[in-house]
């Protein structure tokens, strides 16, 4: 199978699991079925056909207006079908540079859908599903298993050791940032989301990549930060949900994290 056709299906994938994206983002922390009732303007109510629900295209075809009501939909729905596309064709391509078949793409697959809902549903809520996360989690689980038996087709599994190591290391800074906050500012650091997001992380990137999706995320946080208090959108104590930022940074270190690391030990270890 060509890398090229396995790559566009990936995306063309994508975007189907983006609209369903968007549905678990607008329903579920209404506490309202992903199932049913069909898809419906958000605005008169009314049932969407076919052919509104066509992936990004529909959106534009639309000019952004229900066909019925003309009320403007947002944005957000196209953007999240894109930006799923695009993680599923990346974790496509992740997989093609290993030379591993498209098998490995479920797991991964399923890892970066949960990183999206999740940073969407955050943002929007400051809440992080359990649901969501045991889904992660029994597909990282599911792919250390694999990986274990059949690496060849696994390759970015983690090991179990260095799995279970990064569950701890995920979960335990957040736990005790956390702690130590309540303790000298009587305010919650982290919620047990973030900390529960990050042990699923520690699933699919091992010890070493969760310390470095934590610097990503820190680092992005912080500049997302100093950005609220320069244009006046927030002050010093306000909170912002953080769950965005871990995912973003979890991409980053799923792609990146060995190489920055890498490249720091050879820095401090360069001879003077």
């Amino acid at each position: 199978m060509p890398d090229i056709f396995i790559f566009f299906s990936a995306f063309l994938i994508g975007l189907c699991f983006g609209s369903f994206a968007n549905v678990v983002i607008y329903r579920l922390p209404k506490g309202l079925s992903i199932s049913k009732p069909p898809s419906a303007c958000p605005s008169c109510k009314k049932q969407l056909q076919a052919i509104d629900l066509v992936p990004v295209l529909s959106w534009f075809f639309l000019r952004g207006k229900c066909r019925r009501c003309k009320k403007k939909i947002s944005v957000r729905y196209p953007l999240v079908e894109l930006l799923c596309g695009m993680l599923f064709a990346s974790m496509a391509y992740a997989s093609m540079v290993n030379g591993s078949p498209t098998l490995s793409l479920v797991p991964l697959s399923v890892f970066v859908f949960v990183l999206l809902v999740v940073s969407f549903i955050d943002a929007d809520t400051q809440e992080i599903p359990d649901g969501l996360l045991i889904i992660g989690a029994v597909a990282g689980i599911i792919f250390i298993a694999c990986g274990h038996f059949m690496s060849e087709i696994f390759p970015h599994a983690r090991d179990w050791k260095d799995a279970l190591l990064g569950v701890i290391a995920g979960a335990a800074p957040l736990l005790i940032i956390d702690r130590l906050c309540l303790l000298i500012v009587k305010k919650d650091g982290f919620g047990y989301g973030d900390v529960k997001l990050m042990a699923m992380v520690g699933l699919f990137l091992g010890w070493q990549n969760v310390l470095m999706a934590f610097l990503f995320a820190f680092v992005s946080g912080a500049v997302f930060a100093v950005y609220l208090m320069v244009t006046g959108k927030a002050k010093r104590g306000s909170y912002f949900a953080f769950g965005p930022f871990l995912c973003i940074g979890t991409y980053l270190a799923f792609f990146f994290g060995k190489a920055v690391l890498d490249w720091y030990v050879a820095f401090i270890t360069m001879p003077v």
